[in-house]
């Protein structure tokens, strides 16, 4: 198969070209900056898009592919303007799934579990559940994806939706990358009183779950995709002081105390990540593209730590 991949040298966009290439397909892709010859991978044919928003020849891009995923975003940008990131989230997305509309079977598309919302309360999330996002990131993927379902309407072309949850694995930004510090630290940290359940994904799964989309002939719509467990923040903790070989040293505070305390220091959003419930329910992809997520929760933070202990030398 041929395809199109925008984001490309991205965290997933990275980690997804090289499951593609060992999947057999031929791989074009969309890139910022050229990937220098000793980064790139093998048989990647690179296009040099500087601005994935700006004008240029959409359909020159798209072309002779059979599947579009369409990755490029802003999701972390301190100082970004919601409507510059609605110029990239949505109008870029749009603008391309209009130029292959003509040319291409397939449009994936990754969203985001943030078209829902910020927090699930006790349950868990399912792809038919109130979309309500409460950021500039949800509130864009958002207007992408119900753009992008109205042009695949007229057109005929299949559409494909993610909604990953949280994404870490080697390579990881953020703040994943702030709780590996964290905990490798060695500082108590006050979530041993937290109750919640968050779901996660590693990016091996995350790719391979887009690897199946683009190969199963009934991949259409949204689809929500995690790894198999969801943990709360102290257990999330705890495991990632295994995989760095660190003691978990947590300590019991109110979790109201800890959101008032967040609101005070100016990271209330921060907080309300660490304390409350986002669960997903990815029985979708997993009834009808029979898809398992391929590595464990143990597994890919493994693999995380080994990434984070040899970055930090």
């Amino acid at each position: 198969m041929r395809i199109l991949v925008t984001g490309a040298s991205g965290f997933v966009g990275t980690a997804l070209c090289r499951e593609l290439l060992a999947r057999g397909h031929s791989v074009r892709v969309a890139v910022r900056r050229s990937i220098p010859p000793g980064a790139a991978l093998p048989d990647l044919h690179q296009i040099l898009i500087p601005d994935i928003a700006a004008e240029f020849d959409r359909r020159a891009l798209v072309d002779g592919v059979d599947t579009v995923v369409h990755l490029a975003a802003i999701a972390h940008r301190s100082g970004c303007s919601e409507a510059e990131m609605r110029r990239v989230n949505c109008d870029a997305a749009v603008r391309l799934a209009e130029a292959a509309a003509e040319l291409v079977r397939r449009f994936i598309f990754l969203s985001s579990v943030k078209v829902h919302g910020e927090d699930s309360g006790s349950g868990t999330y399912g792809v038919g559940d109130a979309l309500n996002p409460e950021d500039s990131y949800g509130r864009t993927k958002l207007e992408a994806e119900q753009a992008l379902t109205e042009t695949a309407a007229r057109s005929g072309m299949e559409l494909v939706m993610i909604r990953p949850p949280l994404v870490y694995g080697p390579e990881v930004k953020a703040n994943f990358l702030r709780l590996l510090g964290w905990v490798d630290s060695g500082l108590p940290l006050p979530l041993a009183s937290v109750r919640n359940r968050r779901s996660l994904i590693y990016v091996g799964n995350l790719v391979d779950a887009i690897a199946r989309c683009a190969e199963h002939p009934a991949a259409r719509g949204p689809f929500l995709m995690s790894d198999e467990e969801t943990v709360s923040t102290p257990e999330l903790v705890s495991r990632i002081a295994r995989a760095l070989d660190r003691p978990a040293r947590l300590v019991p505070v109110p979790p109201v105390l800890l959101r008032v305390a967040g609101m005070i220091a100016g990271r209330r959003d921060e907080i309300r990540r660490l304390t409350g419930n986002l669960a997903v329910d990815s029985s979708k992809a997993r009834r009808l593209l029979d898809w398992r997520p391929p590595y464990a929760l143990d597994e890919g933070l493994a693999e995380t730590a080994r990434w984070f202990r040899s970055a930090r030398g």
